[in-house]
Order: C-alpha cells, then structure tokens, then sequence
C-alpha cells in the first residue's frame, strides 16, 4: 500500500499551519501591534528549545 498521497496532504497541511494563515493575517497582527504565536514563543523561549507537536491538531 502506497501512503505517498496522505503524507503529501499532512505536509501540506503542516506548511500551511507555518504560514499562520498567510501574510495578510501575519500583517494584521503586525498592525495592531501584536506578535504572531510563533514570535511570542521564540521571544520566551532559548533558540533551538521549543519543538513544536501537534502543528495540524486544533480546528480548521
């Protein structure tokens, strides 16, 4: 059994979940003065501490 297709499609889907729903929503946090999530959380954390799981868990 070939799995290729449903590990494009989590690939896929993991890009998009790094896209932060793309740079129209990245630029309005940037506009009302927010970081996005991922900001805040290099910003706390050392470089190279936080792995992320579960990127495409949550709702879509």
């Amino acid at each position: 059994m070939d799995w290729q297709k449903e590990l494009d499609e989590l690939r896929r889907r993991e890009e998009f979940a790094e896209r932060l729903g793309g740079p129209e929503r990245v630029k309005r946090q940037h506009d009302g003065g927010r970081y996005t999530i991922r900001e805040r959380i290099a910003r706390l954390v050392d470089p190279g501490t936080f792995h992320e799981l579960g990127k495409i868990a949550g709702r879509a």
